[in-house]
């Protein structure tokens, strides 16, 4: 009978702790079980799982205060030609993080969360070329977050749903990402540098903005009301100026014709057609990829880190993070050269491996 007996015993015990669970008053009470910092996140499945791997150990500080970081939960991107991986890290009171990783140049995105704050806290993006065991100071930067609703009138008594949002703010770090607002109008916006920020917000042909001070560790409010016309509206006077413009523009291209049909015409060679696998790869890159690619193909198929730099206006770090993710789909392949790193399209994505 003692088997029976304690058979029954854990299914009642099973059935009460459903019950429990199950409450609504529990269901309502808004238990969070990562508000206690005595609590650590669990490691997310495939994080460090290299063998014969280097170690890297970072001490994290405040860059203001230039005091350790502690009792701070951290989110860790890491980012390498061959792998890419995100996970969550508890750190206690020794202020240090130890990673495990492959002999290679890494990107790392570290994001911390202080639980005692409204907002996100900090920030950290950085690359290192890891060829030895690695000790080294990193100084976080300060971020913020914001949260708000969307209207079409001032009295703030319709929300618009899937309003698109751009955040422009006065600092390059972070990670102020475009978004749209849910069913209810609202939206939030975590890791944005803690300065001002500009939120543009867009619904159809309506437009509106708002500026906001984002403040470190704080969770900051808002409301946009979309109180512009993207349309300009007709009227005599645009009228009368379109047609006289219109008229002009005939009269110019007549005199255009005239002159060209004058001038002996020299064949032009015609451009040259991209290879099919080419344009299909092409079509599956972001902007910032898009934009490295095509400055490679309209300069001979290579060009420098630097000058990609400074031609496309993409921001070191993410130039970097979008280097690599090329290098790692084999469409670029990065040679060093002294300081200089040089770029090349592969023979492979220019369809000229056979």
């Amino acid at each position: 009978m003692d088997p029976i007996i304690n058979h029954t015993k854990s299914l009642i015990l099973l059935c009460a702790t459903l019950m429990i669970l199950a409450n609504p008053a529990h269901a309502e009470s808004g238990i969070d079980l990562f508000e206690e910092t005595s609590i650590t996140p669990p490691t997310l499945d495939g994080a460090e799982i290299y063998t014969d791997t280097l170690k890297l150990i970072l001490e994290l500080k405040d860059i203001n205060t230039k005091e350790p970081l502690t009792d701070i939960h951290m989110n860790i991107e890491l980012i390498s030609v061959t792998a890419a991986t995100k996970t969550i890290k508890y750190i206690g009171d020794d202020s240090t993080l130890e990673l495990n990783l492959p002999r290679q140049e890494w990107i790392i995105l570290l994001k911390g969360d202080l639980l005692s704050t409204t907002g996100k806290d900090y920030y950290a993006a950085y690359t290192i070329d890891l060829d030895a065991d690695t000790n080294q100071t990193i100084y976080l930067l300060p971020v913020g977050s914001v949260e708000g609703m969307v209207y079409t009138d001032k009295e703030q008594t319709q929300v618009v749903e899937g309003a698109i949002l751009k955040f422009d703010c006065n600092a390059d770090y972070g990670d102020p990402k475009d978004m749209t607002t849910d069913t209810f109008g609202s939206f939030k916006s975590e890791w944005l540098p803690a300065t001002t920020c500009r939120i543009y917000a867009k619904h159809e042909n309506q437009v509106g903005s708002t500026e906001v001070a984002i403040s470190p560790g704080t969770l900051s409010n808002t409301q946009i009301i979309l109180d512009k016309d993207t349309v300009v509206k007709d009227s005599k006077i645009q009228l009368i100026l379109a047609a006289a413009a219109l008229i002009l523009l005939i009269i110019f291209l007549i005199h255009i014709s005239k002159y060209s049909s004058k001038i002996p015409k020299k064949e032009q060679p015609p451009a040259p057609q991209q290879p099919k696998r080419t344009r299909d790869i092409i079509n599956t890159l972001n902007q910032k990829e898009k934009s490295i690619v095509t400055f490679l193909l309209e300069n001979n198929n290579e060009s420098t880190q630097n000058k990609i730099y400074h031609a496309t206006f993409i921001p070191k770090t993410s130039l970097s993070r979008s280097l690599l993710l090329l290098e790692q789909k084999r469409i670029i392949r990065i040679e060093k050269l002294g300081n200089l790193r040089k770029v090349k399209l592969t023979k492979w994505f220019l369809d000229k491996d056979s």
